[in-house]
């Protein structure tokens, strides 16, 4: 019981830490000054290799997911990425790893997206954190993320439902628990899943 406690204080203090450095970040909106390298139609190369993201989404192609994440932290390393919509963009590239490391990756590009004025990566920095945790077998706080292993039924365990409030959760832009829960029964009825993202994307 102990050491449960210690493990919730650590990451209750984690999540307090990153709260204040998104409050703290001035509120700027969009920003339009990207210096990533930009080819069609004026876009980023962080929004073309994101598009190319979006429509690859089978996750068959796992190869084309590993040369775009390696491209993406090509970009960051060279400091061609500067604007929070483009981190925006690295973050869920990220996302859509295969390791702990990938998670928390996206979760540090993810609140750096907000820190920078992009308020839009708000759930994105919720949804990248319980994936990590997940990803190291510890329960998600939030409750972003929904699946099944071994053909059995969609669930959002591990979860820990009672660390943060709805309250909380609102401020990150995520729905409440009661909804999730709507969410998953829908999904287990066979209905389309129905994001748990409250904020605009945009």
């Amino acid at each position: 019981m102990g050491e449960r406690k210690m493990t919730r204080d650590i990451w209750l203090t984690a999540l307090i830490l990153v709260a204040l450095i998104l409050l703290a970040s001035p509120i700027r909106g969009k920003q339009n000054g990207i210096t990533a390298q930009t080819g069609e139609k004026g876009k980023s190369a962080l929004r073309r290799i994101y598009d190319e993201d979006q429509k690859d989404r089978t996750g068959t192609d796992i190869s084309g997911d590993r040369k775009r994440r390696e491209r993406v932290r090509q970009l960051v390393g060279e400091g061609k990425v500067q604007s929070g919509e483009d981190y925006y963009y690295a973050a869920f590239i990220f996302q859509h790893g295969q390791t702990p490391p990938d998670y928390l990756y996206a979760h540090v590009l993810a609140v750096t997206a907000v820190s920078k004025g992009f308020n839009s990566g708000i759930w994105l920095c919720a949804a990248t954190l319980d994936r990590y945790l997940q990803s190291i077998k510890q329960p998600q706080v939030f409750g972003t993320q929904f699946g099944s292993v071994d053909d059995g039924p969609t669930t959002q365990n591990p979860y820990d439902k009672e660390m943060l409030s709805d309250r909380l959760r609102a401020t990150w832009c995520v729905v409440s628990s009661a909804t999730q829960s709507q969410i998953l029964d829908d999904v287990r009825a066979g209905k389309e899943f129905r994001s748990t993202r409250t904020c605009s994307a945009n």
